[in-house]
């Protein structure tokens, strides 16, 4: 069976309409897997026709826009979310019902589903049917036995430009492939991606990637890994840290011409201005957030609770996020000076610090942490095992030692090991000793009598549980 005469079997299944699905009729769609044959896996029927920016550019969108007066190192073009992943958990049962939906819309052309058209096509590797939703936007699921990984959706830059009805439109997208009235906390981001597009002098930013190149003094971070970008003589950029935590700044202006989204961001960063165009002498950097689940996971607020694995989360606590990035994990600042010796902000970072954090990311805000557990490695029960183990042959050491047929008592064996700890505790004591009897600013020359202290010794557990501390 070809795909014409697949097209027009399901055509006739519904009543002769050969365009695929009848606008709004959801409940026809299990159905189609009747009538579709192997021949249309691998089919693409192409992508949605919703293209057009002011579907995802609105005026309470472009209000953000607005550049920073009281900052005279950068001019804000732009601030937003230009990647975002979440995914949301599945059962098997749920992918049961879900393949044959999908199956009879591959390669069927454009479907009307609520406010959006969709694409539903066949893919390769770990997720088997994409559902483009947008152009940018696409939803991705596994087929079954791969419950574990979720239906994820990921949008591009193009569909992140008006953040705030993203998460609405992919709710009420997934909607229709999983009746659940509460999906938006089901919710999970695994990564998301924060940006600030900024006009500044070519000096500035040759200057700032120098620094990092050069791993300046001036240049305070925590990520390791350090990469500039090169083009020929000029910096185009660099990269910092990887994994959880990742920024990039790069220049906008000359990606964005290279892989021909110009044209599009040009009408962002001056609307009703015909092809906009960068001032001699200045660079359109663009500075970029990549933030892991890792990330988000540590982010909590007072009470314990995390608030940003969800895409509303994130937006309510972005501030506060976005300010210890720039001024905990990546910052550029000058010499240490004043009675604390505090390193302040160069001017040109402080303006964008303030570019992050002055944004209006939501409504409401939230006032958010970062913890960090610590990880203590070993299994306790094997420790525990391997010491029960151990005594037990020293046991039976100390008794042939001690010319008896068999290990010594439990009793024996406990006396002996309490005698070692003292034996250790005296020479922790008498470390602590010789420490404290110190002066605080002593020379090489200063007598230290250990025979002068007279204190008590502290009881065995205290003690045991202070050796532990250390």
């Amino acid at each position: 069976m070809n795909d014409l005469t697949m097209s027009c079997a399901i055509g006739e299944a519904l009543g002769g309409n050969t365009s695929g699905v009848p606008e709004g009729d959801a409940d026809l769609f299990p159905s189609l897997g009747v009538f579709v044959a192997d021949d249309a896996v691998g089919a693409v029927a192409g992508t949605p026709t919703n293209r057009y920016l002011p579907n995802y550019v609105g005026s309470e969108g472009l209000a953000d826009s607005k550049a920073l007066k009281t900052l005279s190192k950068v001019d804000v073009k732009y601030r937003g979310l230009d990647t975002v992943d979440f995914t949301i958990p599945v059962s098997e049962d749920d992918l049961e019902n879900i393949e044959p939906m999908l199956l009879g819309l591959v390669g069927q052309g454009e479907i009307s589903h609520f406010e959006h058209r969709l694409v539903v096509s066949r893919v390769g590797g770990f997720y088997r049917y994409k559902v483009a939703v947008a152009d940018g936007v696409d939803l991705l699921v596994p087929p079954q036995g791969r419950a574990y990984m979720g239906v994820m959706v990921h949008a591009g830059a193009r569909a992140c430009l008006s953040s705030a009805d993203l998460q609405g439109a992919a709710c009420e997208v997934l909607s229709w492939l999983l009746p659940d009235d509460d999906l938006a906390a089901r919710l999970s981001i695994s990564r998301i991606d924060g940006c600030l597009d900024v006009l500044m002098t070519e000096r500035d930013f040759q200057l700032m990637c120098g620094q990092v190149a050069r791993k300046s003094v001036v240049v305070v971070t925590r990520g390791r890994s350090r990469v500039p970008y090169l083009d020929c003589d000029r910096y185009t950029g660099f990269a910092v840290g990887k994994g959880e935590v990742h920024l990039r700044v790069y220049d906008k202006g000359l990606k964005a011409g290279k892989d021909g989204t110009w044209g599009m961001w040009s009408e962002v960063y001056a609307p009703g201005v015909e092809g906009y165009r960068v001032p001699d002498g200045y660079v359109l950097a663009r500075f970029e957030w990549q933030l892991r689940r890792n990330f988000l996971k540590q982010i909590q607020t007072p009470d314990g609770r995390f608030s940003a694995l969800t895409l509303a989360g994130f937006r309510q606590s972005a501030p506060m996020i976005f300010e210890y990035l720039c001024e905990h994990w990546f910052s550029l600042r000058g010499p240490a000076r004043g009675g604390k010796h505090e390193r302040p902000m160069l001017s040109v970072w402080k303006a964008v610090t303030a570019g992050f954090v002055d944004a209006p990311w939501s409504e409401l805000s939230t006032e958010v942490k970062r913890v960090v557990g610590r990880a203590v490695g070993g299994d306790v029960d094997k420790l525990v095992g391997q010491s029960v183990g151990c005594l037990a042959t020293a046991a039976a050491v100390l008794g042939h030692h001690s010319g008896a047929d068999g290990p010594v008592s439990d009793g024996a064996m406990m006396a002996v090991l309490l005698q070692y700890i003292k034996r250790d505790r005296e020479n922790w004591l008498s470390t602590c000793d010789r420490r404290y009897k110190q002066l605080a600013y002593a020379s090489k020359n200063t007598r230290v009598d250990a025979d002068a202290w007279v204190g008590q010794l502290l009881p065995l557990p205290v003690v045991v549980a202070a050796v532990g501390a250390l």
